[in-house]
């Protein structure tokens, strides 16, 4: 008998530490309902530019890299890392979404993993979790940085498994 909880994660403000062990157990979800595509499966394509396993999963690692390093802890992105070269590319208002590179599974997860692990620790660092950011379009706190990225995960996870089921009947 499974017992499932998103208590607080040790460490963070108890509001983060919610939200952090909320991230990690709707990416556990997403990602035992994806299983491991094979390789086909990563860049395959609904139709042309169209969103892939793994072009999705660069942009969720950038999209966590750009809201907590860039925009929150005021630090510039490499360029070169495959997430962020793979994001400059896409055009998600146009949808117009590069293939992604001709790797497995494996190298996708470890990209989205590792970025994940760097972030949590960026966003243990935080102090204030109610940390104000004016922009001219409005205000937005830290806690709702954390709070986005969570709902990007779900929100792309889910694609994800949609996708690789999609490529499992078309390649029957």
């Amino acid at each position: 008998m499974k017992n499932l909880d998103v208590a607080p994660v040790n460490g963070f403000e108890p509001e983060i530490g919610t939200l952090i062990a909320t991230w990690e157990d709707g990416s556990r979800e997403w990602l035992e309902n994806l299983g491991e595509p094979p390789l086909e499966a990563m860049f395959w394509q609904p139709f042309s530019n169209g969103p892939s396993i793994g072009g999705i999963m660069l942009h969720m690692a950038c999209c966590d890299l750009y809201w907590i390093k860039k925009f929150a802890a005021d630090s510039e992105l490499d360029a070169e890392h495959p997430a962020v070269a793979y994001d400059s590319q896409l055009d998600q208002d146009n949808v117009n979404w590069p293939t992604p590179p001709n790797q497995p599974f494996a190298w996708y997860l470890e990209i989205l993993q590792t970025t994940r692990r760097q972030m949590t620790e960026l966003i243990r660092q935080e102090p204030d979790p109610r940390r104000e950011f004016q922009r001219t379009w409005g205000t937005l706190t830290f806690r709702w940085i954390v709070a986005h990225i969570v709902e990007h995960d779900s929100y792309h996870g889910g694609q994800c498994v949609l996708l690789h089921e999609m490529w499992k009947r078309q390649a029957k």
